[in-house]
């Protein structure tokens, strides 16, 4: 009997063939830690991507994206289908009056983006230079730096739905927007994968410099360009490279505590750096951890930065152990100092409520 096959399950079948069992991991989080995905696959196509879900659907596999791995904190070896983003693609369109659209697909790398936009004069993404990850990262951490979030150019989000293979746009307002946080590291954590975010720029804009005292490492006038490359300036000579040093940037999120809370700390601690965050104060935990004595101190095969206590660092470790360890003391060590709870910014890779989930970890970093 003849059997005819369609190019779709062709297309299918190559995909198929494509992916692979007990691939080390290594290389595709920056902190380098060893741990293996039971499957692993890359999308560099929509296409591909809808071929590999409906594959691990079938076989009711779990499914995993990550991008860059560059805020992700792989603790274990990854059951089920562990997919690299490679979704590249950048469309620009001009509107009437200021604005820029940009469309890009998750799979870009983050900083060649904002450099991109400001070799072209655009204003909005110059203060979120040199962060590492990929663009599919930016809306599920809410990225930020120097005063400005993602969520202030946000527009809208392009997901799939990983049990549906169907692909549509989100609003950015409906994503859950908040600090280091969205719907995407929550509600949405089990069905939705980001494939491209729209982007609002402007072509002339205001600069922000009031954060972190680029103003005071400026000219009187700055440049878009100057602000771009101080950024990067500033970032480099704080922040370790992870292509030289295994680290995922900034370890601990900024704890948020009330007014109350704050006036009792400065109270003990006049030197407590804290701003100014909604109806309350964001701490410096880089400062608190700092002012326990972490900064430098090496644990095993990991420690603390030596130039940033907020960054946690793998010397020579293929497995999280220690890292988890010095995580714990650093975290008691500043409770019992101040009573603040310190809270991991890296995403734990398997999640420890990693049931029947897929995860869209890019890193997001």
């Amino acid at each position: 009997m003849n059997m005819r096959f369609s190019s779709r399950d062709c297309f299918s079948q190559n995909v198929e063939d494509s992916i692979q069992k007990n691939i080390s991991l290594a290389t595709y989080n920056t902190f380098r830690f060893a741990y293996r995905a039971e499957f692993f696959a890359i999308a560099d196509s929509l296409d591909v991507l809808k071929a590999l879900l409906a594959w691990a659907s079938r076989f009711k596999h779990e499914v995993t994206m990550i991008g860059g791995g560059s805020n992700l904190l792989i603790s274990g070896d990854v059951k089920g289908l562990v997919i690299v983003n490679r979704l590249t693609g950048i469309n620009a369109r001009e509107h009437s009056g200021n604005l820029i659209s940009l469309t890009v697909a998750a799979g870009e790398n983050w900083h060649q983006l904002v450099e991109f936009t400001v070799n072209q004069g655009w204003f909005g993404l110059e203060n979120l230079a040199l962060i590492p990850g990929t663009v599919g990262a930016a809306p599920v951490q809410n990225i930020g730096a120097y005063g400005v979030e993602i969520k202030d150019v946000l527009a809208r989000v392009q997901v799939i739905n990983r049990l549906s293979g169907d692909v549509y746009w989100v609003n950015a307002r409906d994503c859950g927007l908040a600090y280091r946080d969205s719907h995407f590291k929550g509600k949405w954590l089990s069905t939705l994968l980001i494939t491209a975010v729209e982007i609002s720029l402007k072509k002339q804009g205001r600069l922000l410099l009031t954060y972190g005292g680029l103003s005071d490492r400026l000219p009187a006038q700055p440049s878009l360009k100057n602000v771009f490359d101080m950024v990067c300036q500033v970032r480099s000579e704080k922040l370790p490279d992870p292509k030289t040093l295994a680290n995922a940037g900034s370890f601990f999120k900024n704890p948020i505590v009330s007014q109350d809370q704050h006036e009792v700390l400065k109270a003990r601690f006049p030197n407590l750096v804290s701003f100014r965050f909604e109806d309350g104060f964001k701490l410096a935990a880089g400062w608190l951890i700092d002012q326990a004595g972490w900064k430098g101190k090496q644990f095993h095969g990991v420690g603390v930065y030596e130039k940033q206590a907020l960054v946690l660092v793998n010397y020579k470790d293929e497995t999280a152990d220690s890292l988890l360890l010095l995580e714990a003391e650093i975290k008691q060590s500043v409770y019992d100092l101040y009573g603040v709870n310190l809270e991991r910014e890296p995403v734990q890779l398997p999640s420890l409520m990693y049931l029947d989930h897929a995860t869209n970890l890019e890193t997001l970093n």
